[in-house]
């Protein structure tokens, strides 16, 4: 009685079309660099493209603030625009921080009036210049708080501090009142009484 034999079905053409397929891949695959064993292998970093291995650049989340405006470089006085910012004009004829300080108290002249500006330092607020130490201007003032509405002090001060910082020899400004220093807000609505410069208002000006 002879054994029962054990079919043995032949591979059909889809089986042996993949086969060879993959056989004639083998040699592109090695000379591409991609390893035909299972161990890994480290790549030199100088047959890298330099696209792959530079860090990445953040994106860009917003434009930055505007730079402040350098002390002495050119006299100006800062006046408020329809949007609320500040805006710097060529003050005339002005040599000095206290002829800087004199224009800004007078306001604006017509011509800037009819293009729009005006001046939160109105004939209400007295401000005077009392000396210039070390590059800080000592400006004695009224209390503002008095004379202006609470959202428009940090466009006073600012008007002060960007006005005078743009005379030659004044680096900060301090606000005092009769000798005492004053605390004053900044543009987020922080009082100080620290010495103020033009950065602290840069925030105010008039983007380009």
């Amino acid at each position: 009685m002879k054994a029962a034999g054990v079919a043995r079905s032949r591979p059909g053409p889809a089986a042996v079309l993949g086969a060879g397929l993959a056989l004639a891949l083998l040699p592109a695959l090695s000379a591409c660099g991609v390893p035909s064993g299972g161990r890994a292998r480290t790549i030199d970093p100088s047959q890298v493209p330099y696209v792959l291995t530079a860090p990445s650049q953040p994106a860009a989340v917003g434009s930055a603030p505007p730079p402040a405006p350098a002390a002495g470089d050119e006299p100006r006085t800062y006046f408020v625009d329809r949007d609320l910012h500040l805006t710097p004009v060529a003050a005339d004829s002005a040599d000095t921080a206290a002829d800087v300080l004199e224009q800004l108290t007078s306001g604006p002249t017509d011509a800037q009036r009819a293009a729009g500006l005006q001046s939160t330092i109105g004939p209400q607020v007295a401000l005077r210049l009392t000396s210039i130490d070390d590059g800080v201007a000592l400006v004695d003032v009224t209390d503002l708080s008095q004379a202006l509405p609470a959202d428009r002090l940090p466009l006073a001060v600012g008007q002060i501090v960007l006005t005078l910082t743009s005379a030659p020899g004044v680096d900060a400004v301090r606000l005092q009142r009769d000798g005492t220093d004053r605390e004053v807000p900044l543009p987020g609505g922080a009082l100080t009484a620290a010495d103020l410069a033009a950065a602290d208002y840069a925030s105010l000006l008039t983007t380009p």
